[in-house]
């Protein structure tokens, strides 16, 4: 049985014998080449540089000899001729040891003897001439000639081998390229065959192998890998095809169970008291159980797998209940929803809305996390109806307070007139300690009457358009007492040329002096408190930013919680102003928010509407 790593391991070694047989004929072919012309075109190349040399001292040898005849007395340089001698015997006697080509040794044995001649001529003992100058001339110009020929023809027998051999190399040449086209041709067929074909044989298995693990992963099971190759994908897809029908088995086995068990949560669902509401991750409507279908008005065969914005678009309720989703990326933003009220049976009914979005992540990587939304509607109308009481009761309580209070201050005031009677200097400690006390009292009732304006709904504004540095003005006058008695640093950052805002001049300025107390109370003395107020495109936001020891991230979730108090619990309150605060920006169309670092302060900001820009009170 072929395994693939045997494949693989032939495969390169089919690769490696094609770039080792195109090393092995390119190093032969080159061989080749060069054996044929190794050494002898070298030589060529010397004995045609001997014939050169041997050319230009008989040259030099003539011309000296002629230019005696012509001057018709014996006066030859004998110096040069033995030097042009000595060189052309040297240049002579090289060639002769380096004949290589056929006729070569017998046209160098005719230019000695002619050379010898031409000497003998030269200098004087050619004993078969007669003494006449004109005929030992005419000898000398003979055998000049036939000694010239004689180094010529040596000269052209190389040339002539040169010749032939830059041929025969040339022919081989365009042998070796023919030949070495062939074998490259033939390998890179064969290479590119490989690369096509023998990674797809043993890839493409893998590739069906995935594609119908993706198919079973999504519960289709009716799949089979068809490979018979006797190699480990052989034995790997039967092993696939074994564990897919015992899957099919298993899952049809268990179908019967996991619809009964989906029957009894529909069941559960559709039983529970509070109305519920299911849509998938495309924000269709799953289910809709009894008490959500009543409440709406609808039955439960118009919404069931229906687009949840289509019925939303037609039906109060459901709009209300999927608001925070019909806007793309809001679905996991958390937003306070407050109550609905709904009328059923001539009687007020309170809900409070919840979403749940619930992540389901696939075992695989294939499919993409799914979502599924749970929209739960709860009757609150109990709970309601108490914090109505409760609210109330506050408002009662606190509004019956202000009678007697206004009694104790009165009397206090006359206590204090002399026409009534002098009183010793213990008296008037007590007095003072009873107004002081009188005065939080008052305080504490008059917060508790805001917040009941506010829990009801009943908060009274006096919208009028009003300038930034006017709040900031009468916010800082009202309490420069207590800055200057904690000897606090205090700064004003507010231009005068920020445009009006559409506010409650009373309400307002509460919110800022109740937050800059709040700043003076947690700074520590001489720290230093910044109030500033800037546009921020279409409101105008306040910032109160103190030294104090700062509020903790979880704090800074529950700060605006009522009755809730952080940070230094040795400052007394309701715990209620800040709460308040929220509400009165709310209502005024702003928001509220606090930013800060433990141990190095906090700053509060709010927002509140330009008066000239949409979206003002």
């Amino acid at each position: 049985m072929k395994k693939i790593k045997t494949k693989i391991f032939t495969g390169v070694l089919a690769l490696f014998i094609v770039i080792l047989i195109l090393s092995v004929l390119g190093i032969y072919f080159i061989n080749r080449i060069a054996q044929g012309s190794k050494g002898t075109i070298k030589d060529n190349y010397r004995s045609i540089e001997y014939a050169t040399m041997m050319t230009k001292y008989l040259d030099e040898i003539y011309q000296l000899k002629t230019q005696e005849y012509l001057a018709a007395q014996n006066n030859i340089d004998i110096s040069k001729l033995n030097q042009f001698k000595k060189e052309f015997q040297t240049n002579f006697n090289l060639e002769a040891h380096n004949i290589t080509e056929v006729g070569e040794r017998e046209l160098v044995g005719e230019l000695n003897q002619n050379y010898i001649k031409f000497i003998q001529v030269i200098e004087g003992k050619d004993e078969n001439n007669s003494n006449s100058a004109n005929n030992n001339l005419e000898t000398l110009i003979y055998l000049y000639k036939i000694t010239r020929d004689n180094i010529l023809g040596i000269y052209q027998v190389n040339m002539d081998a040169i010749l032939l051999r830059n041929r025969i190399a040339e022919h081989t040449s365009q042998e070796v390229t023919f030949y070495m086209a062939i074998v490259g041709i033939i390998s890179i067929l064969s290479t590119l065959l490989f690369i096509f074909r023998f990674p797809d044989k043993i890839v493409s298995p893998i590739t069906e192998l995935t594609k119908k693990i993706i198919s079973i992963s999504e519960k289709d099971y009716d799949q089979k890998l068809i490979i018979t190759s006797k190699d480990e994908m052989g034995d790997l897809a039967r092993a696939f095809n074994v564990m897919v029908q015992r899957i099919k088995e298993y899952d049809e086995t268990n179908l019967d169970q996991l619809l009964f068990e989906k029957k009894r949560m529909d069941a559960i669902v559709k039983n529970l008291q509070d109305g519920v509401i299911i849509l998938d991750e495309n924000k269709k409507i799953i289910l809709a159980n009894n008490p959500l279908v009543k409440l709406a008005g609808l039955k439960e065969e118009e919404v069931i797998n229906r687009y949840a914005p289509d019925i939303a678009a037609r039906n109060d309720l459901i709009r209300t209940m999927i608001s925070n989703l019909m806007v793309e990326g809001s679905e996991n933003k958390e937003e306070e929803i407050k109550p609905i009220k709904i009328i059923l049976e001539n009687k007020e009914n309170y809900y409070s809305i919840e979403h749940i979005a619930v992540e389901l992540k696939s075992s695989t990587n294939y499919r993409n996390n799914l979502f599924c939304y749970i929209i739960m509607l709860k009757n609150i109308t109990l709970f309601q109806e108490r914090d109505t009481a409760k609210t109330n009761l506050i408002a009662t309580v606190s509004h019956e307070l202000k009678t007697p209070l206004s009694s104790i201050n009165l009397s206090l005031k006359l206590l204090e007139d002399n026409r009534i009677g002098d009183i010793n200097e213990e008296q008037k400690g007590l007095l003072n300690s009873i107004r002081q006390q009188s005065i939080r009292l008052s305080k504490v009732v008059n917060e508790l009457l805001d917040f009941s304006q506010a829990e009801t709904g009943n908060i009274k504004l006096k919208i009028t358009e009003i300038r930034a540095d006017d709040i900031v003005e009468l916010a800082v006058v009202a309490l420069m007492m207590f800055i200057s008695e904690k000897k606090i640093q205090f700064e004003t950052m507010v231009s005068e040329t920020l445009p009006a805002i559409k506010a409650d001049l009373e309400k307002t300025v509460w919110v800022l002096v109740n937050i800059i107390n709040n700043a003076i109370r947690y700074s520590p003395e001489g720290g230093k408190i910044i109030v500033k107020a800037e546009s921020e495109k279409e409101f105008i936001k306040f910032e109160v930013s103190d030294e104090g020891p700062g509020i903790s991230a979880e704090d800074c979730n529950k700060v605006f919680d009522k009755f809730v108090q952080v940070g230094n619990r040795a400052s007394k309150g309701t715990g209620l102003g800040l709460a308040i605060s929220k509400e009165f920006v709310v209502a005024q169309g702003g928001k509220i928010w606090v930013e800060s670092i433990l141990g190095k302060g906090s700053k509060f900001s709010f927002t509140l509407p330009i008066s000239n820009k949409k979206g003002g009170v």
